[in-house]
């Protein structure tokens, strides 16, 4: 309710100031899937999504003991709203909160205020993302209907964050520092939240009409803080909003260190995407493990549209559709597949997330996880997009004995995805 009750207020602010204005100026009107009115350099425009999504999941399970599961099931993924603007061509804005989102829980999502002294330098402070190639693009963009477990492990999700960016044609530096997300509880008296502080950047050695070549990387220190919320937990999902986790280290993490990888090649209708991260996790009692992850992802246009990608941004854009129906033409069509792998075995311990079901009676060890993703998305314009995504799912955990005689017990996990999105943003 107070989130709701915050965004109208904004929205009310914001069209009395470009009513205020008007006196002045006239007002314009442009579509940007929903109306953005302008006068001079101030704007203001309502913003937000919703994914309605079927999922049908089958969990295998190794261990015999183990009753194998099957679902089906419709959700609503998520349903945002927000507003975005400008005050001048210095200061801009973005505040949107997400109504429901995989469950139906809400919380604020970008809360973001940026002051730009020019057009290479940008000052943000706020509750936003700071790293990730895949991460920080909108998932409005994005091939797949969901980020990989890459983005999970590294747990890089929306926190309270300062940055510092400059950018050129095709490059751009930014330094971050951060903490909790605005979503997270005060700690308690004596406490303190997590700390975190990074570097990102990008490039682009071949920034043509027909061909693009990203290369990006970054840099992130975390410190789960005083008595904080808890040791940071390294943990992946089946490449879906749904359903059980089955690979983690369970809480493990006092502080760690990221080293992240970002290549995106576009040519034409292809393109090639991937990302790697390399984390040293440091126990309390000083003992670090090493994480690796990773994916690899191609698609093609056989409808002949090309990626979009940002080139000052470092982030994925809107695809322009060739023959959109509103025009009288089919839309676009895209198809993709990815592979993805986490490695947690070095890692290890006997606490997880979501254990397996009680007749399995064993706690499995933090492994490693593999998936193969197909998927087929149609877009009739360039706001709407149909989905459907397979996943093929290896959940590797390690044995260990139930009783003595000591007899290993396979915790091995298999988890089979379909999914199907309606989508549309504004």
């Amino acid at each position: 309710m107070r989130n709701k009750i915050a965004l109208t207020a904004m929205a009310s602010v914001g069209f009395l100031a470009i009513c205020g204005a008007a006196q002045a100026q006239e007002t314009t009107t442009t579509w940007k899937g929903a109306p953005q009115f302008a006068n001079d350099t101030l704007t203001f425009k309502v913003r937000g999504r919703v994914y309605y999504d079927v999922v049908s999941q089958d969990v295998d399970f190794a261990n015999p003991a183990a009753a194998d599961v099957s679902t089906m099931t419709s959700r609503l993924r998520t349903a945002r709203l927000g507003v975005e603007g400008t005050w001048n061509q210095n200061w801009a804005y973005k505040a949107e909160a997400s109504i429901s989102s995989g469950g139906g829980t809400t919380a604020w999502e970008d809360l973001i205020l940026e002051y730009k002294p020019n057009d290479q330098t940008s000052i943000m402070v706020g509750n936003y993302k700071s790293t990730g190639f895949e991460n920080i693009s909108s998932s409005r963009y994005n091939t797949f209907m969901e980020r990989g477990p890459f983005n999970d492990v590294m747990d890089n999700g929306r926190v309270m964050t300062a940055s510092a960016k400059m950018n050129g044609e095709n490059w751009s530096i930014a330094g971050f520092v951060h903490g909790d997300s605005v979503n997270s509880a005060d700690p308690a008296i004596g406490s303190s939240e997590q700390f975190g502080y990074g570097v990102r950047g990008h490039y682009l050695p071949i920034n043509g009409d027909a061909t693009k070549l990203y290369l990006g990387g970054s840099v992130r220190m975390r410190d789960r803080g005083k008595g904080g919320a808890g040791l940071f937990n390294y943990q992946v999902r089946n490449n879906t909003n749904y359903g059980n986790r089955y690979v983690s280290t369970g809480a493990i993490g006092d502080k760690d260190s990221q080293y992240a990888a970002e290549f995106l090649l576009i040519h034409k209708q292809f393109s090639l995407q991937s990302e790697y991260v390399l984390i040293d996790a440091e126990r309390a009692n000083g003992v670090s493990h090493d994480i690796n992850a990773y994916y690899v992802q191609a698609s093609w246009f056989p409808t002949g549209e090309m990626k979009n990608v940002d080139v000052k941004k470092g982030e994925l854009g809107r695809t322009k559709i060739l023959n959109p129906m509103t025009a009288g033409g089919f839309g676009a069509v895209e198809l993709a597949v990815r592979y993805d792998n986490v490695d947690l075995s070095e890692a290890f311990t006997q606490a997880v997330v979501a254990p397996l079901p009680a007749a399995a009676a064993v706690s499995p060890l933090a492994g490693e996880y593999s998936a193969v993703t197909v998927g087929a998305t149609w877009y009739p314009f360039p706001y709407v997009r149909f989905m459907v995504n397979y996943t093929d799912s290896d959940n590797d955990l390690t044995p260990i004995a139930l009783a003595a005689p000591a007899i290993p017990v396979n915790p091995d996990v298999s988890v089979k995805t379909l999914q199907f999105r309606a989508q549309y943003d504004f």
